[in-house]
């Protein structure tokens, strides 16, 4: 997995000799997750993300490849996240990444295809990010939903009653 990602990144880096390349401002950039069990729902941010895109002679986007560590992810509760990573066998499948496959833009709109690497599985996953400027600055933000069990993850239980399946990623990569 790590040398996935590690391929992943330096294919879009030795690619972008032609075109522009943007790198995430990893100070400004997050990944955060949304889950919920039927007594409660919290939050994991992660602050630690690796992000490049390469452009084109016009600016936009062409190829995208993100990645993370999974011990990355902060819920402001240790015991918790402890626990997420014993559920997602953290120390085989450390990092979290993504590339796309295809990109389109259409009003501010770009389309991503690509491949979502966890837990040693690979998904497609389509999402749709939002391009605004802030300052000078380009920021992508989008969200998707995907199921644990997807990705062969078994659901973390609480008294007996497991989470949901689902999972919300809110994505927010600032160049």
């Amino acid at each position: 997995m790590r040398l996935l990602a590690f391929a992943v990144l330096t294919w879009i880096a030795v690619s972008a000799q032609s075109q522009g390349q943007l790198r995430a401002d990893r100070e400004k950039s997050t990944v955060t997750y949304h889950m919920k069990h039927a007594l409660h729902a919290w939050t994991g941010v992660s602050r630690e993300v690796n992000c490049i895109a390469e452009t084109d002679a016009s600016g936009n986007l062409t190829k995208v490849a993100a990645t993370a560590k999974v011990k990355s992810f902060d819920s402001r509760n240790s015991n918790r996240d402890a626990h997420m990573l014993e559920v997602t066998d953290a120390l085989t499948y450390p990092n979290i990444s993504f590339y796309s496959k295809s990109v389109t833009a259409k009003d501010g709109v770009y389309r991503v295809s690509g491949v979502l690497s966890f837990h040693g599985v690979e998904r497609p996953l389509d999402i749709d990010a939002r391009e605004e400027r802030v300052g000078g600055r380009r920021r992508f933000r989008s969200s998707f939903v995907f199921l644990l069990e997807d990705f062969k993850i078994e659901r973390p239980s609480l008294f007996m009653v497991k989470t949901d399946n689902e999972v919300k990623v809110d994505l927010d990569f600032l160049f």
